[in-house]
C-alpha cells in the first residue's frame, strides 16, 4: 500500500513547495516517482539494503520526500531526524545526534552539505565511523541507469520506519514501526477523514516529526493528493500564506497543533482574508498538544464570515508509538468541549464534568476545559486503566492504554536492544478519561505533581497563564514541578517581555492552582530560552534539571520567588 503510488504516478498532481521568493514550485508525482526509483537503486548500490537503517537529516522538503520514499523502496529503514535549526545549540545538537546514532547504528546518513560537518563528529562519538555520509545531490543519475523499480517483498512484521521520540519527557527512543502497523495506520487515517480523490492537503509541520511525516507527507503522496508544503519558519513569517492555500486554492485538509491556529488568529487581520472562501475546507486536525479553546475560537471568528465552519475542527490524539493516529473526532462532526474540576480528579474514580461546549464556537479557556479527541481509529483499541492496570468504566480517570494494528513493535533502546510493549498493549503515560464514548486527555503523568492528594498537570497551569495575554508583554511560558527533595516547588519559565501586571497576575494564578501549597518562582529569559523538542513541546523535565545545575543552560533572571535549594548551591 505504501508504495503502490509508484505504479501509476500522476503527471498533473504532486507537491507544491513554498519558495522563499513567495512563489510555489510544483513537482509532479511522476517526477517524484522517477527520483524515488533512482535514489532507491543508488542506496542499494551503496550497501543500504534490507532492514538497514538510513538516517535522514534534511531541511529541504523535496529532498526529504524523495529520500524517504527512496529508502522505503530500497528495503532499508528510514530514520528521520531533526535538522540543526530545530534544536538550538551546536554542541547540544551534536551530542543529541550522537545518542541517536548510537541507538540506530545507521549504515548511511542522508544529509545536506551544511549538516555534514555536524554529522561526522556525532557518528564518531557514537562509534559509527563506518556509516557513509551522503548528500542526496550526490545520488544524481544523468544516464538513467537507475530508473528501474527494485523488487523486494516486504512482510508485515518487518521494520519499515524508525521514529525517534521527540524527547519531551526523557532521552529519545527509537519507535519500531513495522510495515504492517505503518500500512494499517495509513488506511485508518483514510477511513477516519473520509479521504477522497477530490481532496488536497497543506502543511507547515516539520517532516521529520510523526505528525508532519505521516499526516503532512505520507498521506498525500500515497493517495496521489495534491499537497502544499511550507517550512515551519515560512509559516511563522507568514501564516497568511498558509491560509491562502485554503481560501484561494480550495485546499480541503490540514493538521496542526493548536498553536498554529491561535498563532494565525493573532498574526492575520480580518482585512487580509477579505475575498477568500474557506467553504471547501473540511478537515482541520488539532493534535500534538493541549488544545487552546480560546485561540481556536479566535481562529474560527476570523474565518467564519468567509465560509469556515466549526465542524471542520477535528480534535485528535496520537503518538509515534501508534505510527501517528490513535483517536480522532469523525470528520465533519465538530469537536466538543468538557469542563472538569482538576482538583477533584482521583485515580480510578469518576470524573465530574461541570460544563459542555463546542470547539471554535465557545471562547472558554483556562484550567479545566478539555477538547474531545474522538474515538479509536479503525483497527485500534483504546481504554483507560487504573494504577494497577485494570480497565476502568467510562467516565473514570486513569492512564490511557492503546493496542491494535497500528501499534508499533516496541522501542529500540540501543544497538540490538529492543523493548517490546507489554502483552496488554502500550501504557502511554498520558492521563485521561472517556466521556460519551470520546477520549479526553488531561496531561502527562510524568509532568504532574500531587498537591493535597490531587494530581496537578503542568499543562493546566500553562493554560491559566495563556489567559493573561491581555495584560501586555509578549510572554511564552513553560511550567515545571519539582520532584523528590524539591517536590514542594513550581517554577514558571517565561521568555519574552514581562509587564508588572502580567507578573502579578501570573504569580496569583499559579498560587491559586497549587492551593498555596508550593513555593512559586517566576524566571525570565530571552526569546529562545525555553528548551523544546523538535516538535515544539516544552522539555519541562530537562529545564528543571538544568536549573538545578547552574551553567548548563540559558541564563534566567528571578522575577518572583527564589530558586530551588539545589540551584543555589
Amino acid at each position: 500500500m505504501l508504495l503502490d503510488w509508484l505504479k501509476n504516478p500522476g503527471a498533473t498532481r504532486g507537491i507544491h513547495l513554498a519558495g522563499d521568493d513567495g512563489a510555489w514550485h510544483f513537482t509532479s508525482y511522476a517526477q517524484l516517482a522517477a527520483d524515488t526509483r533512482r535514489i532507491a537503486n543508488q542506496l542499494r548500490a551503496r550497501g543500504a539494503g534490507r532492514g538497514q537503517v538510513v538516517s535522514l537529516i534534511l531541511d529541504d522538503p523535496y529532498r526529504f520526500v524523495s529520500s524517504f520514499m527512496g529508502t522505503l523502496l530500497a528495503g532499508a529503514v528510514p530514520a528521520p531526524l531533526a535538522p540543526a535549526a530545530a534544536l538550538r545549540g551546536t554542541d547540544r545538537y551534536v551530542a543529541h545526534l550522537g545518542r541517536v546514532f548510537n541507538t540506530a547504528n545507521p549504515c548511511l546518513v542522508l544529509t545536506e552539505d551544511d549538516h555534514a560537518g555536524l554529522v561526522a563528529p556525532a557518528l564518531k562519538e557514537a562509534g559509527c565511523e563506518s556509516a557513509e555520509v551522503v548528500c542526496p545531490g550526490d545520488l544524481a543519475d544523468p544516464d538513467g541507469r537507475y530508473d528501474t523499480m527494485p523488487g523486494i517483498d516486504r512482510r508485515d512484521e518487518e521494520l519499515a520506519l524508525l521514529q525517534f521520540t521527540s524527547g519531551s519527557t526523557g532521552n529519545p527512543k527509537g519507535v519500531r514501526v513495522t510495515w504492517g502497523s505503518f500500512g494499517a495506520n495509513v488506511e485508518a487515517i483514510r477511513r477516519w477523514l473520509r479521504w477522497t480523490d477530490e481532496d488536497s492537503f497543506a502543511s507547515w509541520l516539520p517532516l521529520h516529526h510523526d505528525m508532519g511525516l505521516i499526516g503532512g507527507m505520507v498521506m498525500p503522496v500515497t493517495t496521489g493528493t495534491d499537497v502544499w508544503l511550507m517550512r515551519p519558519n515560512q509559516f511563522l513569517r507568514s501564516p497568511l500564506r498558509w491560509l491562502e492555500c485554503f481560501g484561494r486554492r480550495g485546499v480541503t485538509l490540514t493538521t496542526s497543533p493548536s498553536f498554529g491556529y491561535a498563532y494565525t488568529a493573532r498574526r492575520v487581520s480580518p482585512e487580509q482574508v477579505d475575498g477568500m472562501d474557506f467553504s471547501r475546507w473540511r478537515v482541520a486536525i488539532l493534535g500534538a498538544e493541549r488544545i487552546d479553546p480560546v485561540g481556536v475560537a479566535d481562529f474560527s471568528a476570523l474565518l467564519g464570515p468567509h465560509g469556515f465552519s466549526v465542524r471542520t475542527l477535528v480534535g485528535a490524539y496520537g503518538l509515534a508509538e501508534t505510527t501517528v493516529a490513535a483517536s480522532g473526532v469523525p470528520a465533519g462532526r465538530g469537536s466538543v468541549l468538557a469542563k472538569i474540576d482538576a482538583a477533584e480528579l482521583r485515580d480510578g474514580e469518576p470524573v465530574p464534568v461541570s460544563g459542555r461546549g463546542v470547539l471554535g464556537e465557545d471562547r472558554v479557556g483556562g484550567n479545566g476545559w478539555l477538547t474531545g479527541c474522538g474515538v479509536a481509529v479503525h483497527g485500534s483499541e483504546l481504554s483507560v486503566v487504573d494504577a494497577d492496570g485494570a480497565e476502568l468504566p467510562e467516565g473514570h480517570f486513569g492512564e490511557i492504554r492503546l493496542d491494535g494494528r497500528s501499534l508499533a513493535a516496541g522501542y529500540l533502546l540501543g544497538p540490538g536492544e529492543v523493548r517490546p510493549f507489554g502483552p496488554d498493549g502500550l501504557h502511554t503515560g498520558d492521563a485521561g478519561f472517556i466521556d460519551n464514548g470520546e477520549l479526553y486527555v488531561v496531561g502527562r503523568i510524568g509532568e504532574s505533581v500531587k498537591v493535597r492528594g490531587t494530581s496537578l498537570y503542568a499543562e493546566d497551569v500553562e493554560a491559566e497563564l495563556n489567559e493573561l495575554r491581555h495584560l501586555g508583554g509578549s510572554v511564552e511560558c513553560a511550567v515545571a514541578f519539582g520532584t523528590t527533595e524539591e517536590a514542594g516547588h513550581v517554577v514558571v519559565f517565561a521568555e519574552g517581555r514581562i509587564t508588572p501586571d502580567w507578573l502579578s497576575a501570573a504569580r496569583d494564578r499559579v498560587a491559586a492552582q497549587t492551593f498555596g501549597a508550593l513555593d512559586v518562582t517566576v524566571l525570565r529569559g530571552s526569546r529562545g530560552s525555553i528548551s523544546r523538542t523538535s516538535s515544539g513541546k516544552p522539555r519541562r523535565r530537562t529545564m528543571w534539571e538544568r536549573l538545578l545545575r547552574p551553567g548548563t543552560g540559558p541564563d534566567w533572571t528571578v522575577e518572583f520567588g527564589s530558586l530551588p535549594t539545589a540551584a543555589k548551591a
